[in-house]
C-alpha cells in the first residue's frame, strides 16, 4: 500500500512534466524510499537558477516508460542492452530526466551505476555500453541521454576517494571547488563528467561529494556566485536536505547543486570505501564513518563505525568475520596512534586492491 507522504511527494516530482497523473501514480507505486529522488539547481554565471532535473536512484525499469511518455520522448532501443547488462552486472539503475528549458534537448535519462561495483565489473560495462572509453579508468557511472530530437548522448563518470586528486587537469574551477569543500572538511570524494562521442571523450563537469561538515557552516556551498538559499528552494519540486553534492561547468561558469528530499537520509560520509579487498572470486570494500553517524555498523571502535560492502561473489562467514576483526583492531590502534588510515596487509586469504581509493 502507498503511503500519503509517498503519493504527495511522487504528485510533486511528477508536476515538473506538467499534469501527468500516470507518472505520479508509477512513482508512487515504485518509489517507496524518499531518499531515492534527488534533485539538482543550476545557476549560470551568478544569474538566474533553473531547475528540472531529477534522477531516481536504485529505480525500477517499469519507470523508463511513464517518464518517457510525460517526456514525450521515445526510449532508444538500445536502451534494452543496458538493462540486460545492468540485470546481468547485479548493478542498480538511475533512472530521470532533464528538461533544459523544455524544448528538443530535453532528455529522458538511464544511467547504469556501478559505483559499488567490483574493478572488473565495470570494466565489463565500459567495454559493452562506452566501447570508445579508455580502457585504464572503467567508469563508476555510465549514462545514456535520449533527447525529444531523437539524439542519444554516452556519459562517464568517474570517481575518487580524494576530490583535490581527481581534480587535478581539470582546470582551476575544479581545483578551487575541491579546495574549499576540504577545507572545512565537508568533501566525500570526487567526480568528473565526461561526453563520450564515438572515440573522443571532452570532460564536461567536476563535481565533489558532500559531507556535513563539522560546524554546519557550509561556506563551500554558500560561497558558490550568486547562491540564494530560498531562491534555490522555490525552484525546487520539494523541500530539500543539505546539498549531496556541488559542480562546477568545465566549459562555462555555471555551478550545479543535488538535494534530495528533507529528511530522507543523511549524506554518505565517503564516496569510494576506505580499502578494497579481494580472495580468489570474492571483493569487497569496506567503509568506515563516525559512530555517532551510523545506524547499522557490522563492527565498531570507540570513535569509528566499520560497514562492508560486497562488490564482488560471496564470502565465506568465516573469512568475512576474520577480515572485519582484523580491519577494526587496526583502526583501533591507528586512532590511537593518531593515524589516518589502515595501511597494512590483511590477514590470508585476503589480499589488498591497492589501487583503490585513488582514481576509479
Amino acid at each position: 500500500m502507498v503511503s500519503s507522504a509517498a503519493a504527495d511527494l511522487a504528485v510533486r516530482v511528477a508536476a515538473e512534466l506538467g499534469a501527468q497523473d500516470g507518472l505520479a501514480a508509477a512513482l508512487a507505486l515504485h518509489v517507496r524510499d524518499a531518499s531515492a529522488y534527488e534533485t539538482s539547481v543550476r545557476c549560470q554565471d551568478g544569474g538566474a537558477l533553473r531547475a528540472g532535473r531529477m534522477m531516481i536512484e536504485q529505480a525500477d525499469p517499469a519507470l523508463l516508460a511513464p517518464i518517457a511518455r510525460a517526456l514525450g520522448v521515445v526510449v532508444p532501443e538500445v536502451a534494452s542492452r543496458w538493462l540486460e547488462l545492468a540485470r546481468a552486472e547485479r548493478v542498480p539503475l538511475i533512472v530521470g530526466w532533464d528538461l533544459r528549458g523544455g524544448g528538443p534537448q530535453r532528455c529522458l535519462k538511464l544511467y547504469v551505476n556501478a559505483s559499488d561495483a567490483s574493478g572488473d565489473a565495470r570494466a565489463r560495462l565500459a567495454a559493452a555500453l562506452a566501447p570508445g572509453a579508455p580502457p585504464d579508468e572503467p567508469a563508476a557511472v555510465i549514462g545514456l541521454n535520449a533527447r525529444a530530437d531523437g539524439g542519444v548522448e554516452t556519459k562517464l563518470y568517474l570517481q575518487s576517494a580524494d576530490a583535490l586528486e581527481l581534480a587535478r587537469g581539470l582546470g582551476a574551477r575544479a581545483s578551487a571547488l575541491a579546495a574549499a569543500a576540504r577545507g572545512e572538511g565537508a568533501d566525500a570524494g570526487g567526480v568528473a563528467s565526461f561526453d563520450l562521442d564515438g572515440a573522443a571523450l571532452r570532460a564536461r563537469a567536476f563535481f565533489v561529494a558532500l559531507r556535513e561538515p563539522q560546524a554546519g557552516a557550509w561556506r563551500c556551498v554558500r560561497a558558490l556566485p550568486g547562491y540564494d538559499e530560498r531562491a534555490i528552494v522555490s525552484v525546487l519540486p520539494f523541500a530539500p536536505a543539505p546539498p549531496r553534492s556541488m559542480g562546477v561547468s568545465l566549459s562555462d561558469g555555471s555551478w550545479t547543486l543535488y538535494c534530495k528530499p528533507r529528511g530522507s537520509s543523511r549524506a554518505p560520509e565517503a564516496l569510494e570505501p576506505a580499502a578494497v579487498f579481494r580472495y580468489e572470486g570474492v571483493e569487497l570494500g569496506v567503509y568506515v564513518e563516525p559512530s555517532e553517524h551510523a545506524a547499522r555498523a557490522i563492527r565498531r571502535t570507540e570513535r569509528h563505525a566499520v560497514s562492508v560492502r560486497v562488490r564482488r561473489g560471496e564470502p565465506a562467514a568465516r573469512a568475512l568475520d576474520a577480515l572485519v576483526d582484523w580491519f577494526t583492531e587496526r583502526l583501533r590502534a591507528a586512532e590511537r596512534d593518531g593515524a589516518r588510515e589502515v595501511d597494512e596487509s590483511p590477514p590470508p586469504p585476503w589480499t589488498r586492491v591497492r589501487s583503490e581509493g585513488a582514481r576509479s
